[in-house]
């Protein structure tokens, strides 16, 4: 079956020749696209390919909009957006998700517009229609228009904060009596593949806040045992792997082991917020709840058993004057600095990684002739694998103020200034 070609949908082959740059049907071209690409270096076919392939997919959306049409019923929509988009060759759910993407544009015109212009990719839009109305589908404008080429994920971080603001602790606390309702535990096996043995597994279901707090524990855990055989000072190679650590964590975990979780001092690995103010003036309806940061808004009932059982690392109403600027008196950021950052930032601002899994990092770098100096200000959280990019390429941050009081970090190459001192090698004793 051809991808491109005259048959498809009735048309002729002169139909399929009308504004043709050259006299021939679109599959012909096509097949000539792919030949010269072909004939790239392979670096350079996957950055043509890393541009044409998102242009082509978001033509085939605009297309299926099109035919969907706006109803007003994101369900009717949705359902002829999968009848235009149905091929053999691709799995139903793979249809439905392209379907759901169509129907959003088409229920928006400003998204149709950015897509359009190639201002958003299918994962923002899959972002955006978080947000979305699920009776019209519609999506509030300055959201989209606050959206406007972002990246995926810093899309996914505008839209979680819209609708972390947007909650109200009445719907979280019944969402929540829900939840714990549906909350199971699962035994399976994964058959074995391709050389690896087959292997159990257990899958625990729940209240995402719970589920958070569990996998904080585990990652806790694992980084003790990082940092304790040697941390970054000891090779690659002589680490158990990731994986491994938190196996091995949450063997601990289900053992009620008494070894410590704490892995970087006293940094919490939990933050949750409460706008103590707004909660006493509010009514009960209208009361916005508290929120767990890298998860979203909690139910009156978990912040409750968080106080009472001593596992709330941290309920914040206001700074109180904690030491946030700490000039060059101090090289690694304080306890009080990563939970306003955690608080500011709610994650790896370029992947959204949870804080459990960051660092402060200084946007000056400590080390350099810039001689960075341990600021609010001057510090960003990064997942450690962002961390690593980041040196590893020379590069640094940089941020933009987008609507709704949201940083948008973005990196570029690294002036001499800006560029620390090559770290030490470690020489390992025999």
């Amino acid at each position: 079956m051809k991808l491109f070609g005259p048959g498809l949908g009735g048309g002729t082959t002169e139909e399929a020749r009308v504004n043709s740059p050259v006299d021939a049907p679109i599959d012909v071209l096509f097949e000539r696209l792919i030949r010269e690409l072909r004939a790239l270096p392979d670096g350079a076919l996957i950055s043509a390919a890393s541009s044409f392939v998102p242009r082509l997919e978001n033509e085939r959306l605009l297309a299926a909009a099109r035919l969907a049409g706006s109803s007003g019923d994101p369900v009717a929509d949705r359902r002829k957006a999968r009848s235009a988009l149905r091929d053999a060759s691709r799995s139903k759910r793979s249809v439905a998700h392209d379907a759901r993407r169509a129907a959003a544009v088409a229920a928006n015109e400003g998204l149709g517009q950015q897509v359009a212009d190639g201002e958003i990719s299918a994962d923002g839009i899959d972002a955006l229609a978080r947000a979305s109305n699920e009776e019209t589908g519609r999506i509030p404008e300055d959201l989209v228009n606050a959206a406007a080429g972002l990246p995926p994920d810093q899309a996914a971080r505008l839209v979680t904060t819209y609708l972390e603001d947007a909650a109200k602790a009445s719907e979280v606390n019944e969402t929540y009596r829900r939840q714990m309702e549906a909350r199971q535990v699962r035994r399976y096996v994964v058959p074995a593949d391709a050389g690896r043995p087959a292997m159990a597994g257990l899958g625990i279901e729940g209240p995402e806040a719970l589920i958070d707090r569990m996998w904080s524990e585990v990652n806790a855990r694992a980084d003790a045992a990082y940092h304790a055989a040697g941390g970054r000072d000891r090779p690659h190679a002589g680490h158990a792997t990731l994986a491994h650590r938190r196996f091995d964590a949450a063997r601990d975990v289900f053992s009620a082991s008494t070894k410590s979780s704490s892995s970087r001092g006293n940094r919490p690995a939990v933050v949750v917020t409460v706008d103590a103010e707004q909660r006493s003036s509010a009514s009960a309806r209208t009361a916005k709840p508290a929120v767990q940061i890298g998860t979203g808004p909690i139910s009156d009932e978990l912040l409750a058993e968080y106080a009472s059982t001593g596992t709330l690392s941290v309920v914040v109403a206001g700074m109180g004057g904690s030491p946030l600027w700490l000039g060059r008196a101090r090289r690694h950021a304080s306890a009080h600095q990563f939970l306003a950052l955690a608080i500011r930032d709610r994650g790896c601002v370029l992947c959204s990684a949870g804080i459990d899994r960051c660092v402060a990092h200084h946007v000056t770098p400590w080390s350099a002739p810039a001689k960075g100096r341990t600021d609010l200000d001057n510090l960003a959280l990064l997942c450690q694998s962002c961390h690593r990019s980041l040196h590893d390429r020379n590069h640094t941050l940089t941020f933009t103020q987008r609507a709704r009081r949201k940083r948008i970090w973005t990196t570029r190459p690294a002036t001499p200034a800006e560029t620390p001192a090559p770290r030490p090698e470690v020489v390992q004793r025999e």
